[in-house]
C-alpha cells in the first residue's frame, strides 16, 4: 500500500514538472512569435514606404557577449521578423552600438530610470547611433533611442535617415507635440507599441498617417 502511494506521489511530481516545463516552453515560444510578428509588421510598412532603402538595424550589443540564450533568441526573433517584413529585396545591415565606458561591466549605475521600456537608451554612447547611421536611409532600432536624444545628430538633422522603432520609450522623444512633430518632419517613420488593453501578442503600428486617429482611440498612447 505504501509502495503504491509513493509511486502515485512520484507520478504527480513528474507530471507537475512536465507541465511547468512545457508551459514555460510554450510561453517562451509565444513570446518569440509575438516579437517576430511585431517587427514583421514594422518591416512591412517601412519596406513599402522606403523601397530599395539602405537600412541599418540597431540591435542589442549584449547579445554578442555571453548573454542568456533566451535574450539572444528574443533578439533574433525580432531580426527575423524584420527580414520577413522588408522582404528579400532589402538588405538589413545589423549593427551593434558602442556602450558608454563602464556600461558593459556595471550597467545598473547608468540606468537612472529603471521603469523605462528601453534600458539600453541609458547605456549606449551618445554618438553610437551617428556612427552606425552614416550613409543610411532608414534606421530601425530594436533598443530604443539614446536618452540624450538632443545630442544625436542623425535624429536632430533634417532629411535622412528616417527611424522605425520597436516598443520605444516615447518619453525620450518628448510629449505628444514632439512625437507628432517628429512624424511631420519625416524623421520618425513608424513605431510599434503594445496595444493598450490588448493581449501580449497584440500590437499597434503607429505612423504619420494614423497617429491622430490612434491618439483619439487610445488617449494615453503617447506621453502626456
Amino acid at each position: 500500500m505504501r509502495r503504491g502511494w509513493v509511486i502515485a506521489l512520484v507520478a504527480i511530481v513528474v507530471i507537475g514538472v512536465a507541465l511547468w516545463y512545457f508551459t514555460r516552453d510554450n510561453e517562451q515560444t509565444a513570446a518569440f512569435r509575438a516579437r517576430a510578428s511585431a517587427t514583421r509588421m514594422l518591416g512591412e510598412y517601412l519596406g513599402k514606404k522606403f523601397p530599395n532603402a539602405r537600412v541599418v538595424l540597431i540591435s542589442n550589443p549584449f547579445t554578442q557577449s555571453g548573454a542568456p540564450p533566451d535574450l539572444v533568441k528574443m533578439e533574433q526573433a525580432g531580426i527575423d521578423g524584420l527580414r520577413q517584413g522588408f522582404g528579400s529585396k532589402t538588405k538589413l545591415n545589423v549593427a551593434y552600438p558602442e556602450l558608454k565606458p563602464g556600461a558593459a561591466s556595471n550597467p545598473r549605475t547608468f540606468l537612472t530610470d529603471p521603469e523605462t521600456a528601453t534600458p539600453l537608451s541609458y547605456l549606449v554612447a551618445e554618438d553610437s547611433f551617428d556612427k552606425l547611421a552614416a550613409e543610411s536611409d532608414v534606421v530601425v532600432s530594436l533598443i530604443g533611442l539614446p536618452v540624450a536624444i538632443e545630442k544625436v545628430q542623425c535624429w536632430q538633422k533634417a532629411g535622412k535617415p528616417a527611424f522605425g522603432l520597436l516598443l520605444p520609450d516615447l518619453r525620450i522623444i518628448g510629449r505628444v507635440a514632439e512625437v507628432q512633430k517628429a512624424f511631420a518632419s519625416g524623421k520618425l517613420a513608424a513605431f510599434v507599441l503594445a496595444q493598450p488593453g490588448g493581449s501580449k501578442d497584440q500590437f499597434l503600428l503607429v505612423t504619420a498617417e494614423n497617429v491622430e486617429q490612434l491618439v483619439k482611440q487610445y488617449p494615453k498612447l503617447l506621453p502626456d
